[in-house]
């Protein structure tokens, strides 16, 4: 269940990342197309219109004179006093120059054209269409055309009007290009721009999916560890991945396991000697009953008390035994946290476990203990107030709780009967 979640949270963080990324690429792409090929057909635009004047300059002079039509039934193109019909090397050598097709139009009809059918022959005596008649010859207006249909292909063409002397116009002249190599030429030029946008996109597209993926399982660590708190698995540990993270993560990271400490601390520690409470403390000894299972590792316990607290309390007050209570405590926790631990068994009564020592060496710890928590001044107002405590101390020699809990706390109760301040225990036998 839980990859599958940590799946769908990798999906949704791709999906709103990378899909606004395809459609800021695909609209990059898109205006660069739409704006590169506006410029590369304007500068197009720019090139006929160039070329167009040049060759009507270049005809002038080459053929001085006004454009008139001779013959009854064979009929020939003058230009001046040159019969121009059937001479194309001009129009030809500017061909080759600048790549482009000319065509002179006498009226509608074509007279010189470097356009050829596919017999090679070239295409002389056809007409224009009647969107360019309209244009060029009868509104008399030089025009720039995208996409003229022409024997079959279309090309960007630009047309001039042909005048005589007396202003008339008398025919047109025709520049243009293919379209097929205007977008050759463009698709050409945007390939770089396409490849790079793409490769930006694919290496962008990773970071994304790397990054939704470490998120993706940062999430999963974090859900594990508070779905492990929930259940009430107050050791569990989460990833350090995510509490070393400088972020939002990363905080959620540690307040979960703030949350988890403070937890633990209600759940396993007494409230007001902060040691561990009766619960935790039953869970901790049978750890230790099975880690002696196992590895037989030697272990103690003792049940101690303090004696006449009563006394304490109906003399000084609750306060006072509470402050008395916190000064034991943390004096037990002071010998025990290198040996094993203490914890709060009920009222003044406190359970120490011994890990890894037997009976003999447990008891010499006790017995400092009890020193020291003997010598203890205990400062409440202007009260010096000493205390004792007695022990009862049992060996780990069975692995039943309640049988070395009752033993335990039968020898608190011999130490008792016995006057007090005293440690009971069994000397092993050699």
């Amino acid at each position: 269940m839980r990859s599958k979640n940590k799946g769908k949270i990798e999906q949704v963080l791709l999906i709103i990342n990378v899909i606004p990324l395809l459609i800021f690429g695909g609209i990059t792409l898109l205006l660069s197309y739409q704006w590169f090929s506006s410029t590369m057909y304007n500068e197009v635009k720019q090139e006929l219109r160039y070329v167009a004047y040049n060759m009507r300059t270049l005809i002038d002079v080459a053929y001085p004179g006004d454009y008139e039509l001779v013959g009854d039934t064979a009929l020939r193109l003058y230009k001046g006093d040159t019969d121009i019909t059937g001479d194309y090397h001009l129009i030809d050598m500017v061909q080759r120059d600048t790549e482009l097709e000319i065509t002179l139009f006498y009226a509608d009809t074509r007279i010189w054209t470097t356009i050829r059918n596919k017999d090679g022959e070239r295409i002389v005596g056809t007409g224009a269409s009647q969107q360019v008649i309209t244009d060029v010859l009868q509104d008399q207006k030089e025009t720039f055309y995208k996409n003229i249909l022409i024997n079959g292909s279309g090309y960007f063409s630009y047309y001039i009007p042909l005048h005589n002397s007396d202003g008339t116009v008398v025919g047109m002249l025709f520049v243009g290009k293919p379209v097929a190599d205007v977008d050759d030429a463009v698709q050409k030029s945007l390939y770089p721009l396409i490849v790079t946008t793409l490769i930006t996109m694919v290496i962008i597209s990773l970071f994304l999916f790397f990054y939704a993926k470490r998120l993706g399982g940062d999430l999963h660590y974090i859900r594990a560890f508070l779905s492990d708190v929930a259940t009430g698995n107050l050791t569990a540990e989460l990833n350090p991945a995510v509490t070393k993270r400088n972020d939002e993560f990363g905080d959620i990271g540690r307040s979960a396991v703030s949350m988890q400490n403070s937890l633990r601390i209600l759940v396993e520690q007494d409230a007001l000697t902060e040691l561990f409470n009766r619960r935790s403390a039953d869970r901790k000894l049978k750890q230790i009953i099975q880690k002696h299972k196992t590895k037989n590792t030697p272990f103690c316990l003792a049940i101690s008390d303090i004696d006449f607290f009563k006394r304490v309390n109906d003399s000084y007050g609750h306060a006072c035994g509470d402050l008395i209570l916190k000064n034991v405590a943390a004096k037990l926790k002071e010998y025990m946290l290198p040996n094993g631990f203490a914890a709060r068994w009920g009222g003044e009564e406190f359970l120490l476990v011994f890990d890894h020592a037997d009976i003999a060496e447990a008891y010499d710890i006790l017995k400092k203990l009890a020193d020291d928590i003997r010598s203890m001044e205990n400062q409440y107002d202007d009260h010096t107030i000493k205390i004792t405590m007695t022990f009862g101390l049992t060996a780990g020699t069975t692995t039943d709780i309640t049988t070395l809990l009752r033993d335990a706390d039968n020898k608190l109760y011999r130490g008792k009967q016995c006057g007090r301040d005293c440690i009971v225990w069994e000397e092993p036998k050699e």
